[in-house]
């Protein structure tokens, strides 16, 4: 029912405007919220919980564990002038937004003048 992208689960199409990790985490907490209040949480004369529902419930209190909110992309220049770490992140991006640096990089790290050089290639453009 759900495409699998990383750890969090899309719940809705993604578009331009709807992307990313925050956004998938936010869907998230917002189905666990209305799961708790489903109709059918409760079956049989007895009010026992919903087999169905708790399953999904666990299956999100999963997805949540696993969710790494350090997880770093590459670190962009978007064309509006802002610096943001990865696409994946609930920003708006555009075919003119400049990688400054990988992932890679940005684990690893550089050298002071190997990180201003790039800085400065990317200010040209800009």
């Amino acid at each position: 029912m759900y495409e699998n992208i990383g750890n969090l689960k899309s719940r809705l199409k993604p578009t331009d405007h709807r992307q990313g990790q925050l956004v998938k985490l936010v869907d998230a907490i917002q189905e666990l919220v209305e799961l708790k209040h489903h109709k059918d949480l409760f079956v049989g004369k007895d009010f026992s919980y919903n087999p169905e529902i708790v399953n999904k419930m666990l299956e999100i209190f999963d997805e949540l564990r696993t969710w790494d909110i350090t997880e770093v992309g590459d670190l962009y220049l978007t064309t509006g002038g802002r610096v943001v770490i990865d696409k994946g992140y609930g920003e708006y991006f555009t075919d003119g937004d400049t990688k400054i640096f990988t992932r890679a990089e940005l684990q690893s790290g550089m050298k002071y003048d190997k990180f201003l050089k790039r800085l400065k290639e990317v200010r040209k453009r800009k």
